[in-house]
């Protein structure tokens, strides 16, 4: 029972030195309690405060302790303990004592009595032992309440430890000086230790810190016997992988003296309206029928009970269907878990947007099918909910096994917008947000989680709980995950070029038949410096010499910048540059051909810091400089300078040659502009003259002053080898697709054009 051991005596004569925090001249709530449940095990308690005490705090210390040390010190409690031996050896206490006993006030209890922990450990017959052990930073008895014997005691190596106990800067240097040097120091001597209640706590990896400390787990040890409460369980959601509430339901219920003094701290009841809040977990999956059951069952194992499993099959084609519907047929049926099955495969995305419009609690999370959630992952997000009542969305750490490592840091809103790291499955929202900013981005098929997350979070800071939530695995030769189907460089500049700090462009290099040059154009692309981030797409047109080849090596060389989107069959010129204007990710877009090469290393950040400046320019194109292998009849003119204005239509007529004033390894444009273009635009063939006439159509045109590019002539494509067309014949057919697309008053020109080219 509760108060059976209250008034019984122990029969060891012990001598006790408890240290006390003051505040403001007065001792903790918990002080008193604890003191006359030390009463039952102790022949003396010597008191030591780390500040001045007020006068009537030493009456209310009275009845308990036979000294009380009162002075200000920052040794924090190991301080104390030194202060508290010393005055018992100086005073004769320890003379005939068989144990000394040093705990202090960061608990609360007893819960019931202390008697029969020290029944039980007197008859190990230790040197010291403790109440718990911890293996946090490296195994150790844990100080807040030690047991020493006579032997340890009096012993020149305890001694030599307690006196040289001093005050240091930094708290790391008390844990390991004292927290973890007294275990060491003792152990070191030759003296045997124990504990109460072992940690025997499991943890997934030997790296995982998550049960390292088992004072993080109250209602565990409370379960074992322990008769003390950490306050930090009681006041620190991540501290308790319990739940405040549930320990306090549990106090309440077996120790309702502990429970009135706990709850009658406003900051420590206010947790009990944990219980009521309530969630939405959203797991969408896709072939899981191998993990899939290990991924819910975990999550069905939440310790915090307020909460639904939406599940959206988003068309397996597998066995997820029936194993979900075989495995938890009664959880389907009581409405615990909803299942909802797709008849195609909608995407991620989409299938996650369906679970949260299925749901219908106030909070929403999300369960990747793979991956496993720890058991207090609800508990502690919903305890620190009713701690930060206006937050609207709070995250933690992952553990990686394959790594042995957590992953989470404290939210960072640049460093967000350079990179994720909150991981989707232990990141909590509001529904209302959804509403608010929408849901899961149907258009990215990587990194969805990292778009919502930067929307979610941009009007509040989202709160970081310090604690593992989940076990993630990732396994590089599963096919069937986005993370090995789809591209990374792509999916990270569509995010970069919605959210990033800085722009976004995307070098396009189109290749046929470039062996001897698509190296050094590759190469200049990587070349290029500037403000911004960058990706590199490498559209090969069904090359028969070798460039695929090479393209294919540089994009398996470097997979972080270079996206290598070929194809084997040609398509064309004009499908070449569709397809490979499709695959861009970035806010804008510059062209480099594949026999040709960037000169200057800062071509695309002066052409962007331009089109920037300039919000209605359609494009902007600088100087060029033929290469010495183009054949002198197809030399390119000499590139007019010099404008006291933009260039127009004029200039492109001025004077009709081959490639005229633009090239496209020398221009910059828009990817909503070329996103967007109209079909005629690729009509015969998409050309350095119809182009600029259409984007005059749109805005301004800049120019760029500047030789930026070298450019060879490909015979066998520029000359468009499957019509075997004259030069003549083609700038023809060229002027007369431009004739469709420039403004009416350059018609006349052109048409003027194509009458001398007849």
């Amino acid at each position: 029972m509760e108060h059976s051991y209250l008034n019984m005596r122990s029969s060891v004569r012990r001598v006790s030195v408890f240290s006390a925090s003051v505040s403001d001249g007065q001792l903790l709530s918990q002080t008193l309690p604890y003191l006359e449940g030390l009463r039952a095990v102790s022949d003396s308690i010597i008191v030591v405060c780390n500040g001045t005490l007020a006068p009537d705090q030493y009456d209310a210390l009275a009845p308990y302790a036979l000294h009380v040390i009162a002075e200000p010190h920052d040794e924090y409690h190991y301080g104390c303990y030194k202060r508290g031996t010393l005055w018992a050896f100086d005073n004769g206490l320890l003379d005939t004592a068989e144990s000394l006993i040093l705990c202090n006030d960061t608990f609360l209890g007893p819960v019931g009595s202390f008697l029969p922990m020290f029944e039980i450990m007197d008859a190990r017959q230790l040197d010291f032992w403790g109440a718990t052990d911890s293996r946090e930073h490296s195994y150790h008895v844990q100080t807040y309440f030690l047991n020493i014997s006579r032997n340890v005691f009096i012993s020149e190596v305890f001694n030599k430890f307690i006196s040289k106990i001093t005050s240091h800067t930094e708290i790391s240097q008390v844990i390991h000086q004292y927290e973890l040097g007294l275990t060491r120091t003792l152990c070191d001597a030759g003296f045997l230790s124990g504990v109460f209640i072992e940690n025997r706590l499991a943890a997934a990896h030997p790296s995982d810190p998550a049960y390292s400390n088992i004072i993080f787990s109250p209602l565990y040890l409370l379960q074992q016997g322990l008769p003390l409460v950490n306050i930090t369980a009681l006041t620190v959601p991540h501290l308790n992988m319990d739940g405040q509430n549930r320990l306090l339901a549990w106090l309440r219920r077996h120790a309702p003296a502990v429970y009135e003094l706990a709850s009658f701290d406003v900051e420590i009841k206010q947790f009990e309206d944990a219980t009521d809040i309530a969630f939405s977990l959203i797991m969408a999956t896709y072939n899981r029928a191998s993990s899939i059951t290990a991924a819910i069952r975990a999550a069905l194992a939440q310790n915090h009970e307020n909460f639904e499993l939406i599940i959206v099959d988003d068309g397996s084609t597998d066995n997820t269907q029936f194993t979900i519907e075989q495995t938890f047929q009664t959880e389907i049926a009581t409405g615990r878990i909803k299942y909802i099955r797709s008849p195609e495969n909608i995407g991620v995305s989409n299938a996650r947007n369906l679970g949260i419009a299925l749901a219908c609690n106030p909070w929403i999370g999300y369960v990747d099918s793979d991956n496993i959630l720890r058991p207090y992952f609800l508990s502690m997000i919903a305890n620190t909910i009713t701690q930060n009542r206006t937050a609207d969305a709070f995250y933690g750490k992952i553990f990686v096994g394959e790594r042995g490592i957590a992953i989470g840091s404290p939210f960072n809103r640049n460093a967000l917008l350079h990179q994720n790291f909150i991981d989707i499955g232990v990141f909590v929202h509001r529904r209302s947000l959804v509403s608010k900013w929408g849901g899961f981005d149907p258009d990215l098929r990587r990194l969805v989680d990292w778009d919502l997350i930067i929307r979610y979070t941009q009007e509040k800071e989202p709160i970081f709980v310090p604690r593992v939530f989940l076990d993630y695995h990732d396994d590089p030769n599963d096919v069937s995950r986005i993370t090995v189907k789809e591209s990374l460089t792509r999916a990270k500049v569509r995010v970069h070029s919605k959210y990033g700090p800085r722009e976004t462009v995307s070098t396009l290099i189109l290749s046929r038949n470039n062996r001897d040059h698509i190296a050094q154009a590759i190469e200049s692309a990587l070349g290029q410096r500037g403000n911004f981030e960058h990706e590199i797409i490498l559209s090969d047109d069904g090359s028969i010499d070798g460039t695929a080849q090479i393209v294919a090596y540089y994009a398996e060389k470097y997979p972080l910048i270079i996206r290598n989107v070929g194809r084997t069959q040609s398509v064309g010129f004009s499908e070449n540059y569709r397809y490979a204007i499709q695959n861009a990710a970035a806010n804008f877009i510059s062209v480099l051909k594949g026999g040709d090469t960037w000169a200057d290393p800062e071509k695309n950040a002066k052409q962007l810091e331009c089109l920037i400046r300039t919000p209605t320019a359609s494009m902007i194109f600088s100087r060029i400089e033929p290469s010495e292998s183009v054949p002198a009849a197809l030399r390119l003119p000499e590139q007019p300078h010099g404008f006291n204005s933009r260039p127009d239509g004029n200039f492109v007529l001025s004077p009709p040659s081959l490639n005229l004033g633009m090239n496209f390894s020398s221009f910059m444009s828009r990817r909503t502009i070329l996103n967007d273009l109209p079909s005629v635009v690729y009509d015969p063939q998409i050309n350095e003259v119809s182009l600029p006439f259409y984007l005059d159509r749109l805005g301004p045109i800049g120019f760029l002053n500047q030789v930026t590019a070298v450019c060879r002539t490909n015979l066998s494509y520029d000359l468009d080898e499957a019509l075997q067309r004259t030069p003549r014949e083609r700038k023809r057919d060229i002027f007369k697709a431009a004739m469709r697309l420039a403004k009416p008053e350059y018609r006349q020109k052109i048409q003027d054009t194509i009458t001398v080219m007849a």
